[in-house]
């Protein structure tokens, strides 16, 4: 694979390793939540230890987001990139959310102040796609519109004006991204705006940047080390945050920012032996973000009566790895029915 003004191949694989840790955020942690709690050690130990790795790896979304406006995107100039994510994001977003509000529509009907009728229908649909509830991982979408939204903004305050620059990347540290189930408050967008700050600021200047790593690369390991054990410590011993800070999310944030450098410094200089199902992620990442959910739901359902049973965490471990292999492998095969049904058009569809 060959770099061009228009495609990075180590870029283009971070975004395939980003969705895959999505991907690991949500397939044992559902396991466990959707079928019961956190009855035994065992079962607290494999959550604190997933939550560990895959908790916050929308950071690397966000990252990957900014890097590749200045990288890439920026010289397109305002118009292209405004077109290219409405086209490319926002519509398969609406699309796809009026498909998942159909499909899960026998569960909307059990909330009484909603009827069988084409008009709630419409409220529904409506109020998923502005709000983000269409899924339980879209709230990140509205996050990421008002993100692009301000990318120019943020870009002008990064060419002219290095403090502001490093506020907005250092809000995270104070202000974290509100928890589960209400994620979408302002907190979560001054969260992820400093992750995406991150990002831009890091590929206006990423020859510099790769040039540092390389002279602080076991400076950076040991963050993501110690970031990360404490990290698991904050779930081991009972840590549980108040109001709009949580020193978890603080060290989540420094961890996703070590990690992603981390990887960004194997990935280039691997550059010419990155293997091909990295990039074939990168290219459906963003229709394995918006379908993963479904596959991991199917899974859930099927294995729900033999948890029921026994509950052990082998085979909560075992099924979580079921929800992994099926949530990207299902996404993929209908994003690829959907390209060859519907060729270029497929991209406003399922976004690949």
């Amino acid at each position: 694979m060959t770099n061009s003004n228009s495609f990075i191949a180590h870029l283009h694989a971070f975004r395939g390793f980003a969705i895959l840790n999505v991907v690991g955020a949500h397939c044992w942690s559902f396991m466990i939540f959707w079928t019961g709690d956190l009855s035994s050690e065992a079962i607290k130990w494999l959550f604190w230890f997933t939550e560990t790795i895959f908790h916050g790896s929308t950071i690397y979304f966000a990252i990957i987001s900014g890097l590749l406006f200045s990288k890439i995107l920026k010289s397109r100039g305002q118009s292209a990139f405004y077109k290219s994510k409405f086209y490319n994001v926002l519509l398969p977003y609406v699309l796809v959310t009026l498909v998942l509000t159909a499909y899960y529509w026998p569960y909307f009907l059990q909330n009484p102040e909603i009827n069988n009728t084409l008009t709630d229908f419409i409220r529904v649909a409506s109020n998923n796609i502005f709000t983000g509830s269409g899924a339980i991982h879209f709230w990140y979408i509205p996050v990421l519109t008002v993100m692009f939204l301000i990318t120019f903004l943020l870009s002008w305050l990064q060419q002219n004006s290095n403090k502001a620059t490093w506020l907005l990347m250092l809000f995270p540290l104070v202000i974290s991204r509100s928890p589960f189930p209400d994620f979408l408050k302002p907190q979560s967008f001054v969260f992820f705006i400093g992750a995406y700050v991150v990002g831009i600021a890091m590929g206006r200047h990423y020859d510099r940047v790769k040039q540092w790593l390389s002279n602080n690369l076991k400076a950076v390991f040991l963050v993501a080390i110690t970031t990360s054990v404490t990290i698991y410590l904050t779930y081991s011993n009972g840590y549980e945050p108040e109001g709009f800070y949580s020193v978890r999310q603080s060290l989540i944030y420094l961890q996703k920012i070590a990690i992603s450098l981390l990887v960004l410094h194997w990935f280039s200089a691997k550059e010419q032996h990155l293997p091909q199902w990295l990039s074939t992620l990168g290219n459906y990442a963003f229709a394995i973000f918006f379908l993963h959910v479904v596959f991991i739901d199917l899974i859930i359902q099927s294995v729900r009566g033999v948890l029921a049973s026994s509950r052990t965490v082998e085979l909560i471990a075992l099924f979580g790895s079921f929800n992994f292999i099926a949530g990207i492998l299902g996404s993929i095969l209908v994003a690829a029915i959907v390209k060859q049904l519907l060729g270029k058009y497929s991209r406003k569809i399922v976004g690949v």
